[in-house]
Parts: structure tokens; C-alpha cells; sequence
């Protein structure tokens, strides 16, 4: 997944935030954007890890990280 990609997924949260909108890629993680506390969290399926972003650009570079680390592995 692109840079592009990723940000235009937070770019989506952000902008239906007055509704509850999960991004999953399977396998990998969960992502949700909190309109109360304004942050996007990201679930990590393979371990359960919960990891608050508390602003987009932190968002954008974890998951991005998190995505591309994933697709070396395969």
C-alpha cells in the first residue's frame, strides 16, 4: 500500500467522523479515528496491540510502516 493510500484512508476517517468506520486489512490490523479524543487507533491482529496516533502525520507513518513491513514478509 502507497503512502497515498494510507493517508487517503485517514483522510476518510477524518472526514466521516461523526460515524464509526473500521479500515481492516485482514490479518494485519484495525484502524478507527476517535472524534471525542481525535485520535486513530490502530489494532494489531497478530498481537493485540493497541497503538493511539495522536495526530494524522504519526498515523500515516506508523501505518505505513506497519503495511510495508508486513508485505516484506511475504
Amino acid at each position: 500500500m502507497t503512502l497515498l493510500e494510507v493517508k487517503n484512508m485517514l483522510n476518510i476517517l477524518m472526514e466521516y467522523e461523526n460515524c464509526d468506520i473500521t479500515h481492516t486489512i485482514p490479518g494485519l490490523l484495525n484502524l478507527f479515528y476517535s472524534k471525542n479524543s481525535q485520535t486513530f487507533e490502530i489494532i494489531i491482529l497478530s498481537t493485540g496491540e493497541v497503538v493511539d496516533c495522536y495526530n494524522w502525520d504519526e498515523a500515516c507513518e506508523i501505518l505505513h510502516k506497519i503495511i510495508n513491513l508486513s508485505q516484506n514478509k511475504v
